[in-house]
This record gives C-alpha cells, sequence and structure tokens, in this order.
C-alpha cells in the first residue's frame, strides 16, 4: 500500500471531518449571541425563560448522543453527518420565524437531537483512519473544529444581529450548511476499507489483560476501579470486556452492553458530567456577561466572548499533545491538572468590576485554554483509548450523553435561574462552576495511570 496514498486520503478525511462539525456549530452557538436581543424583544421573558432554550436543547442532545452513537455505529458517519447537518439546517431556518417560546423550545429540541449525530461519528471515524500512536495528537487537532466553528458562528451571528437583528443569525447558517451536508455524503469515507485501502487501525489485538484489568490495582489505590475483568472474560453481568473475537456480530445491544459494564467509562462520563456543565456555561452566556455585566453592546461582546474558544483550540490540541509526548498516552494527568487550574480561575472572576472587560477577557481566555483540553481528551483520545475497539463511538455517546446532562441541570435553566434570583450577582454563578471543575479534576484523577490499549 503507498503510504502517500493513505496519507492523502488521510488528510482529506479529516478536512471534511474538521469542515463538517464546525460547520454544525454554526448553528448552535448562534443563540448565545441573539439570546441579549431576544430577552429585549420578549420583555415579559426571564433569564431563565431563554436559558430554559438551552436546557432543552441540552436534554435532547444528552438523548441524541446515546441513541446515534449505537445507530450510527451500524450505518456510519457517511450517511449519519450530512443527514443531521441538513435537519439543523432546516431548524434554523424555522427557528428565524418563530415568535412563540414553546415553539422555539421544539425547534431546538429538533437542532439539539440532531447534533448530537455530529461528535460521535467523527471520533469512530478518526479512530479508523488514524494509529494509536498519533491519536492524543490528530484529536487533539480536530477538536479546533468546533473551537474554530465556535469562532465563527459567534463573529457571524453578532454581525448578523448588530446590523439585521437576531433572526438573521439563524437563517444566514441554516442556508449555508446545507451544501456542506451534500459534499460530505459525496466525499467521506466510514474507513480505508471503503476507499479501497487496508486496515489502518492498529489497537485492536487482543491484548493479556485490558485497560480495566491492568490498572484495577492503581485504581483501587485510589478507590476506583478495581476488580475489572481481564481482555477476553466476561464479567460478572455476563458481558464482553475488552477482546476482539473473530466474529462481526456486533448488535447496537451488544454495543450497548459493553460500553454499560466499563467502570472506567463510568468515571469518565461522571467527570465530564461536572465538567461539560462548567463548559457550556461558558459558551452559552460569555455574550450575555460582557453585554449585561460590562455594558458592551452585542458585537463587541461577541468579539471579546471569541477569545475562549479561540485560545482554548491551543488548549485542545497542546493537551493531546503533551499527553502523547510526556505521558506515554495517560490522559488523566493532563486532564486532573487542567480542570484544577480552571477552578481557580473560576474564582479569579468574583473580583472583576464592571467595565474591566480587559482583566475578564484573559480571564476567560485562559479558561477557554484550561476547558478545551480536557473536552479534547475526554470526549476524544481517552474515550477510543478506554473503550472496546468496536465501540468508540457508543463509549463517546455515552460519555457525552451523561456530560449534557450535567449541561441540561446547570447551563441553561441553572445559570439563569441564579442569576435572576441574584438580580444580576454573577458571583453565585462562578462558585458554582468552581465547584464543579474541582469535583471533575478529583474524578479524572481516579485514573491516573490509566494508558492506551497497546501501550506499554
Amino acid at each position: 500500500m503507498d503510504d502517500r496514498i493513505v496519507v492523502g486520503w488521510q488528510r482529506r478525511i479529516f478536512a471534511l471531518l474538521w469542515s463538517g462539525y464546525a460547520s454544525y456549530y454554526l448553528c448552535r452557538m448562534n443563540l448565545a449571541v441573539a439570546q441579549p436581543l431576544i430577552l429585549s424583544e420578549f420583555t415579559d421573558w426571564t433569564r431563565a425563560d431563554i436559558g430554559l432554550i438551552a436546557s432543552t436543547y441540552s436534554v435532547f442532545y444528552a438523548a441524541g448522543q446515546f441513541i446515534n452513537a449505537q445507530v450510527g455505529t451500524r450505518f456510519g458517519a457517511r450517511r449519519m453527518i450530512p443527514a443531521g447537518l441538513a435537519v439543523i439546517g432546516v431548524a434554523n431556518l424555522l427557528f428565524a420565524g418563530v415568535s412563540s417560546l414553546p415553539l422555539m423550545l421544539a425547534l431546538w429540541a429538533v437542532n439539539g437531537y440532531c447534533q448530537s449525530i455530529g461528535w460521535p461519528l467523527l471520533v469512530q471515524t478518526m479512530s479508523n483512519w488514524f494509529r494509536v500512536g498519533r491519536r492524543g495528537t490528530m484529536m487533539g487537532l480536530i477538536s479546533t473544529c468546533y473551537q474554530g466553528g465556535n469562532v465563527l458562528a459567534w463573529l457571524l451571528a453578532g454581525y448578523l444581529t448588530q446590523e439585521f437583528g437576531w433572526r438573521a443569525a439563524f437563517w444566514v447558517p441554516g442556508l449555508t450548511v446545507l451544501p456542506m451536508a451534500l459534499l460530505l455524503f459525496v466525499r467521506l469515507r466510514n474507513k480505508p476499507e471503503d476507499a479501497g485501502l487496508e486496515h489502518i487501525r492498529d489497537d485492536e489485538a487482543p491484548s493479556p489483560a485490558s485497560v480495566e484489568a491492568e490498572y484495577g490495582t492503581a485504581a483501587e489505590a485510589k478507590g476506583g476501579t478495581a476488580g475489572l475483568p481481564a481482555a477476553g472474560q466476561r464479567n460478572s453481568a455476563g458481558t464482553d470486556s475488552g477482546k476482539i473475537g473473530a466474529d462481526d456480530d456486533w448488535t447496537i445491544w451488544r454495543i450497548m452492553r459493553v460500553t454499560l459494564s466499563s467502570r472506567v467509562l463510568w468515571i469518565l462520563a461522571l467527570s465530564y458530567f461536572c465538567f461539560n456543565a462548567v463548559r457550556y456555561a461558558f459558551m452559552n452566556w460569555s455574550v450575555q456577561y460582557f453585554a449585561e455585566f460590562h455594558g458592551e453592546d452585542i458585537k463587541n461582546s461577541a468579539f471579546k466572548a471569541i477569545t475562549f474558544p479561540l485560545i482554548g483550540a491551543l488548549g485542545a490540541v497542546s493537551s493531546g499533545w503533551v499527553s502523547d509526548r510526556y505521558f506515554g498516552g495517560r490522559r488523566a494527568p493532563v486532564c486532573t491538572v487542567m480542570l484544577g487550574i480552571l477552578a481557580l480561575l473560576c474564582i479569579a472572576f468574583l473580583p472583576v468590576a464592571k467595565g474591566e472587560v480587559v482583566f475578564a477577557t484573559v480571564i476567560l481566555s485562559v479558561a477557554g485554554f484550561m476547558i478545551y483540553g480536557p473536552d479534547a481528551i475526554l470526549t476524544g483520545a481517552a474515550a477510543i483509548d478506554l473503550a472496546h475497539p468496536k465501540a468508540a463511538a457508543s463509549a463517546t455517546g455515552f460519555i457525552m450523553a451523561t456530560g449534557n446532562l450535567g449541561a441540561t441541570l446547570v447551563s441553561g435553566f441553572g445559570v439563569g435561574y441564579l442569576l435572576d434570583l441574584g438580580q444580576g450577582n454573577w458571583a453565585p454563578v462562578f462558585w458554582t462552576l468552581a465547584a464543579l471543575s474541582a469535583l471533575s479534576a478529583a474524578m479524572a484523577a481516579l485514573l491516573w495511570n490509566a494508558k492506551p490499549k497497546g501501550k506499554k
């Protein structure tokens, strides 16, 4: 097999996945920019009301993560990623034309459910196209797609909202993503074999012990995941553990059993439950924070808020590279340290006075660096590393579904309720985010010594 052909295909798949998932963000992050003007238009709405739209999104996003990850394992990224993109484009076009809160909730629920298709199948496809030794680095690089999409979404929505009103921030992205959906369907391939190439993935061979069994002793010392089955064994519930058998009879139900029987994945999911509430709180409310607390207009608020995903992209890339280069593929140490620093940064917002926009922007940008590193790891490299090789999409969907339950409880309605309760006081919000960051770091530390399959 000519290496140049393989590399050419890898670049093509990477570019398609990057641009495709970045397009998803054009149709989800526009709400964060539009919501201050939506509140201005509908004066009888509270912050909790507008936050309920984001929370509804998170509920259906969480459900979709779990359901679509299982279904997507059978049908593949080439079919499902473009289909999801087309539906969210239509949902945004319809959202631009309604003025009823119940209708907005319904349309954003559809958007949330279909948005959930993208990332688990992106992870599955990346695991098929790249070997384990480059996984942390490549997943860090591909994770810049949603920071890039976030930046583009906020810049575009900020301009459209300021110049043409908040409805333009939905119909322009809605129209933009439809051609991308067609391009993905025509050009994307799920795995090398679909392009006439040889099999690439190199972490599927049976090993003497699964990751769970190998690190049972270390986890037990930390009060974590002792007593997990070795590869090829059956656990007490009778489900498969780590070994790949000769058969290909991997039904949706078998994939689900393998995923849900992994204690390591449960720890990752619980860590992400706490962490994702923090991430989405910043994503949903950063523009509102600058507009409401510091008195900036929408365009300037969006411009300052983009430092969050922009610097976050550096965190995503560097965290994967550091875990590959200096920790032998161990992801948990990087996550633990970055999440601990994030907790301190949330507290650092407390003394920021009204009008100190430079200080607030610097803290927000560093917080982005510390957020997007663990996010790329927990839903990317770590999910692939510690999941059954046949169930990377399922594991990612499970972790993200659990994480979005946290986002549902806190980042939408929860933040809005705290702000309404405190009459615009942001201190309770930042204390809550600091506590959740610290708890997420503690959970990640339980997997300090866990390595990818195939790593010595």
